[in-house]
């Protein structure tokens, strides 16, 4: 898959589909408004191509970066949205940057210089609350009238619901923020996942037989909240069994301040060190808590791994 990142690099010479959004989780909305343009990039024969922004419009638009507390977090990282877009089966990926220039273009010129000369759209695919141009003046009905101006092919794609509520990123970003991981996995189309590298940790679990392989949540991540999820690690495309603890083990140290997923890995004893695994939360089973000892704490830890084992030896919907 071709990814450009510039937006001076837009010169696309083969006409193409285009699916046009922020697709900052690529929930189940999102991957509609997507297989729109790739089954018209079939049918037309056209180069199938996916337009997004490498950052959020809105932290950009407030000043906010990844670190900002109040800053809209990603639901999904950059690595795993491009990865999801790669297997998705599009050919082009037009990730730019939302930067000053984006933001002040109108609605009219960024349909004209971006859209129609620099992305050689021949179809055009989004969603039902699409905007664009300064000030998002760009409206859906806009983007039709300007497609069929252009004698481009142009899909709108209608609210898609779940259980009658419309699925938004907003949505799924509370249902994360509440916890509710089954809820999220029926929203998003997937399980919440936090890839990262096996960091060397203080190896207290090793000494006390519960070994754990810790990876650190990027700051700009949307975290569910701090405590023991029941989650399934893969390593080397391996899936396996676990059970993870998200927060800042406050009984191992008060002071600590650093986030970290710890995870347990079931019928595994390789060396993790410095391997990428990824860790995919499926239930959360209970809160973070501050022990009276760490003798108190890894009892609890080996109750927690029962409840993982007897939550995966269940057959799951």
């Amino acid at each position: 898959m071709q990814i450009i990142n510039d937006l001076e690099e837009l010169r696309i010479e083969e006409k193409t589909a285009v699916a046009l959004g922020n697709f900052d989780g690529i929930h189940l909305g999102h991957q509609k408004i997507m297989e729109n343009a790739l089954e018209a990039a079939k049918k037309g024969g056209l180069k199938p191509l996916c337009f997004t922004f490498s950052n959020h419009p809105f932290n950009f638009i407030l000043g906010r970066d990844g670190d900002d507390p109040a800053a809209i977090k990603l639901i999904c990282s950059e690595d795993e949205k491009i990865s999801m877009i790669r297997d998705m089966g599009f050919d082009i990926l037009v990730n730019l940057p939302f930067d000053e220039r984006i933001m002040k273009m109108r609605a009219h010129d960024f349909f004209s210089e971006v859209l129609s000369e620099g992305l050689n759209s021949g179809f055009i695919s989004a969603g039902f609350n699409y905007s664009y141009g300064a000030r998002a003046e760009g409206k859906p009905e806009m983007l039709m009238a300007e497609c069929a101006e252009a004698c481009m092919g142009c899909r709108i794609q209608e609210a898609v619901k779940v259980d009658g509520k419309v699925v938004s990123s907003t949505l799924i970003r509370e249902m994360i923020s509440a916890g509710d991981m089954e809820l999220v996995r029926k929203y998003l189309g997937r399980a919440l996942s936090f890839a990262g590298r096996v960091e060397h940790g203080n190896r207290i679990g090793s000494a006390n037989g519960c070994p754990t392989a810790n990876i650190i949540p990027a700051a700009d991540r949307m975290l569910p909240p701090y405590g023991v999820y029941f989650t399934r690690t893969t390593v080397d495309g391996r899936e396996y069994s676990s059970v993870s603890n998200l927060g800042l083990r406050p009984t191992i140290d008060a002071d600590n301040e650093v986030r970290s997923i710890e995870t347990n890995i079931f019928d595994f004893s390789d060396d993790l060190y410095n391997k990428d695994i990824s860790v995919t939360f499926d239930h959360f089973s209970r809160g973070e808590v501050r022990f009276g000892s760490r003798e108190e704490l890894f009892e609890q830890i080996r109750r927690d791994c029962e409840g993982a084992m007897e939550y995966h030896s269940k057959p799951q919907q």
